[in-house]
């Protein structure tokens, strides 16, 4: 497990989180929403060990993680940030081979599971590209087959995958692939955390959702206890409505007020499969 315990943080004299407790199950996928500045990349640096939290601790498979050496963190925990530069003319395939820097493994070993990625993420027909070359949605995905490669291997020790809104630069059918392959890291014994934007893929995906606002914890759990109407209101600050589809097991979000309403040429409403819902 991964676990934050009680984390408090204050830079420059300001509280960006306070008292936050996360934890992230091996073959579980735990989303993170709420509005901007409401701490969730701060929450990401701290639990990838790139920041210190002012108050709490952090431990990864019972393990103090402040006591844990760079090289045996690696081995655990693979971290996607919100932007990643590279200042070298590495080809795609060199920037995903970097994710097995710290693992003791041949040649071979790592060719079979750089190969294995980027077939998943779909960045093979590029291997060979230099990355500045690249959109910036294949950037996006060629970062996110390194991080898996750094966790990819199937061991006996659970693994974890911190993602910082992981999908911003890419098209609604690339999103979907990449939940669906942090659905898959799941299944090989590694923990998800992911900063999500978009409230209706986060319950989709989700096996937990923690809400954060004004760094602090609104609510935490399985999606159908806390994708609620009065938590997101009070999270977000904003009037929604839920709906429920026949053959979904989770509602969907739609915010009940739209500046465009007074509009007289303009009809709010949605519509799934010649059913209309008016707002």
């Amino acid at each position: 497990m991964l676990r934050a315990g009680n984390i408090s943080v204050m830079i420059r004299g300001k509280q960006i989180l306070q008292d936050v407790s996360v934890q992230v199950l091996p073959g579980r996928f735990t989303a993170v929403v709420g509005p901007n500045g409401a701490g969730k990349s701060t929450l990401i640096k701290v639990l990838a060990g790139e920041i210190s939290s002012t108050e709490g601790s952090i431990q990864i498979n019972a393990n103090e993680a402040a006591s844990m050496s760079p090289k045996a963190m690696s081995l655990v925990r693979a971290v996607l940030p919100q932007h990643t530069q590279v200042h070298f003319a590495f080809t795609a395939e060199q920037v995903v081979l970097l994710g097995r820097q710290a693992h003791a493994a041949t040649k071979n070993e790592n060719s079979a599971v750089v190969g294995e990625v980027m077939e998943l993420t779909g960045t093979s027909a590029f291997r060979s590209r230099i990355y500045h070359t690249l959109s910036g949605g294949e950037k996006q995905r060629v970062q996110l087959a390194r991080v898996l490669a750094q966790v990819w291997e199937q061991t006996l020790y659970p693994r974890y995958l911190l993602l910082d809104e992981p999908t911003s630069s890419l098209d609604i059918a690339q999103q979907d692939i990449i939940f669906s392959l942090a659905r898959l890291a799941c299944t090989r014994n590694i923990g998800v955390l992911a900063i999500i934007h978009d409230l209706n893929q986060a319950v989709q995906f989700a096996d937990e959702m923690v809400f954060l606002k004004c760094g602090r914890c609104v609510c935490a759990g399985a999606p159908p206890i806390v994708f609620t109407q009065s938590n997101i209101e009070t999270t977000f600050g904003c009037p929604v409505n839920l709906y429920h589809l026949a053959g979904r097991s989770h509602p969907f979000m739609v915010p009940s007020h739209n500046p465009l309403a007074d509009a007289p040429s303009f009809q709010p409403c949605i519509q799934f499969n010649n059913n209309v819902i008016n707002q």
